[in-house]
């Protein structure tokens, strides 16, 4: 009876990484088979490659940090709001307007119409 049931769960466990490695493979040649057509459609389109566009930015930033790590010491990285892009505002900030509450606004509409 010992060995009935050590064969079954070797059996088991044998079906199960059958299974397993049926699965992973099926999912690597999905992943295959998508990225071999987004690479003809680039070559199709002409544009670059979504991994080469998220690739560079990647460096980009790297850079940049390393750069700004290299220059000052100062700790101000890139994105801070304490390197020297923030004492400059821009025109996109000149158009920011703040939320309103409406409700103190409809209050003196009200007030103002004649009845």
């Amino acid at each position: 009876m010992q060995l009935i049931n050590s064969l079954i769960g070797i059996l088991f466990r044998l079906v199960l990484m059958v299974t397993g490695l049926i699965f992973v493979a099926g999912l690597v040649v999905v992943a295959v088979f998508a990225l071999m057509l987004s690479f003809l459609w680039s070559l199709i389109t002409g544009q670059r490659h979504p991994i080469s566009v998220v690739w560079s930015r990647f460096r980009q930033t790297q850079d940049a940090v390393w750069r700004a790590s290299k220059r000052g010491g100062n700790g101000a990285s890139p994105f801070s709001k304490q390197g020297p892009q923030a004492a400059q505002p821009t025109a996109a900030n000149d158009d920011i307007v703040d939320v309103e509450d409406l409700q103190t606004t409809r209050l003196k509409d009200a007030e103002r119409e004649p009845k």
